[in-house]
């Protein structure tokens, strides 16, 4: 029955904002993936998976080279994840489009595919994930899974279905063959391993895919078997299978709550707390270390669970730290991309602020509420609140100039100005008929 819904949604029938989410989504995940792409660690997967080997089908988006439809899937999902810079879903819990795009758009460069028929499979995948994340949150959030990784693999898969044009019985063969290579545990959240599960989850949708176009089986009762996907990966009452498939005849999941485009490049969880020490910026200017006694944070202990890390041991450490993104949003009045440069971001103000930052989690119905409470040196106590829900949504949408300033950012280290201005108004401007391959292919060049 997902499988039918799944094929159901067609470029017909999607609503007319469903065109210029998708560009948004594609602009968005192929900026930060420029900005994560030369992380170190993703070098090392490059050169195990001897990229080069392989037909040279498929960009790699801002490393200069081509690679084979899997390798492009893998090495775009890492990047595109690297710095947990990507858009975020609330019903999901996670990254929507890191886990699709890199897969269906590797995909769509062979098949010369439109841009209508990417958007048809973006919107299938995003639905997919999502639905599933309704029926299984947030029991398998709170029991350690990364749903990025073991949904996204079903939106992977059911993307590249879509794109290659899989009639009913081929789309649950591929997603049931995806409950083999769903995997991703929160334990590896701050290190190099949790972008590396993006990346997995686009090869194996992909590969799911391609396998059930070559003739592969798998057990269509994968997900409710007694052994299958529910029972294992959340267990017996923690579920429920009718809220995965209802109120697909409603507004998408894609526009409703829809895609969140992240404006801080750090872990999602901690953006509340940000966001409500900015206010408390914004109203008394930034403050110096010598000025404050104290910083008190409070956020739902479901985000403090994982971004509780009083002492981050590196850059990439430091985004899921809610005490040096507090302390540094109190100090700068922004969150940056340079802030995570290994060597660079423990200077010694932060260090100085982060033993006198406190966190502590709550448990009320706002899982989004964070609280900022400075106590300054002058006797004085400064607080404020914010509830952000991962990134700026409908109700609080990033234009698209603001998009564009993002884009900008995440490609000036490897592109020139005029060239990453071009990639963007491509992108921002094609039309259902257009091929995507072209504009696609020149993300690999560099200037």
């Amino acid at each position: 029955m997902l499988a039918e819904r799944a094929c159901a949604l067609t470029l017909d029938s999607l609503p007319a904002e469903a065109l210029p989410v998708t560009r948004r989504a594609i602009a968005d995940t192929i900026g930060v993936a420029f900005a994560g792409c030369r992380s170190d660690f993703i070098d090392a997967v490059e050169d195990v998976c001897e990229v080069g080997s392989a037909q040279g089908v498929a960009t790699l988006w801002g490393r200069g080279e081509r690679a084979s439809i899997l390798q492009a899937a893998l090495l775009n999902g890492i990047s595109a994840h690297a710095l947990d810079y990507d858009d975020c879903s609330t019903t999901m819990g996670g990254h929507p489009s890191a886990p699709v795009l890199p897969a269906i758009l590797a995909l769509a460069e062979q098949k010369n595919a439109s841009f209508g028929q990417v958007a048809e499979a973006y919107v299938a995948g995003v639905e997919v994930e999502t639905r599933l994340a309704r029926g299984l949150l947030p029991h398998h959030y709170d029991k350690g899974w990364h749903p990025t990784a073991t949904l996204g693999v079903f939106g992977a898969a059911a993307a590249a279905a879509r794109l290659l044009n899989f009639d009913t019985a081929r789309m649950a063969n591929c997603l049931a063959m995806a409950v083999s290579m769903a995997s991703g545990l929160k334990s590896n959240f701050g290190t190099p391993v949790k972008p590396l599960h993006v990346g997995q989850a686009a090869y194996h949708g992909v590969l799911a895919a391609l396998l059930t176009e070559r003739g592969l089986n798998s057990n269509p009762e994968a997900f409710e078997h007694n052994y299958g996907f529910f029972r294992l990966f959340n267990g017996e009452g923690t579920y429920d299978q009718q809220a995965i498939l209802d109120g697909w005849d409603g507004p998408l999941e894609t526009l409703a709550p829809g895609i969140a485009i992240k404006q801080h490049p750090c872990c999602g969880s901690a953006h509340s707390a940000i966001d409500a020490s900015l206010k408390i910026v914004k109203e008394h200017g930034i403050f110096d270390e010598q000025s404050i006694q104290k910083i008190e944070i409070e956020t739902h202990e479901r985000r403090l669970a994982h971004t509780n890390r009083p002492i981050p041991k590196s850059g990439l450490d430091a985004k899921f730290s809610t005490q040096f993104l507090t302390a540094k949003a109190l100090v700068s009045g922004q969150i940056r991309l340079a802030d995570f440069e290994d060597g660079k971001f423990l200077t010694p103000q932060i260090s100085a602020l982060l033993a006198k930052t406190q966190a502590t989690g709550h448990q009320q119905a706002d899982a989004y509420r964070g609280t900022v409470r400075v106590t300054l040196t002058d006797g004085r106590v400064l607080e404020s609140v914010a509830s952000t829900q991962f990134g700026r949504g409908p109700t609080n949408p990033m234009s698209d100039d603001e998009l564009k300033r993002k884009f900008m950012d995440c490609t000036g280290a490897l592109v020139s100005a005029e060239m990453a201005s071009g990639i963007f108004r491509e992108i921002m401007a094609l039309a259902p008929t257009d091929r995507i391959g072209p504009v696609i292919a020149r993300c690999a060049v560099q200037s």
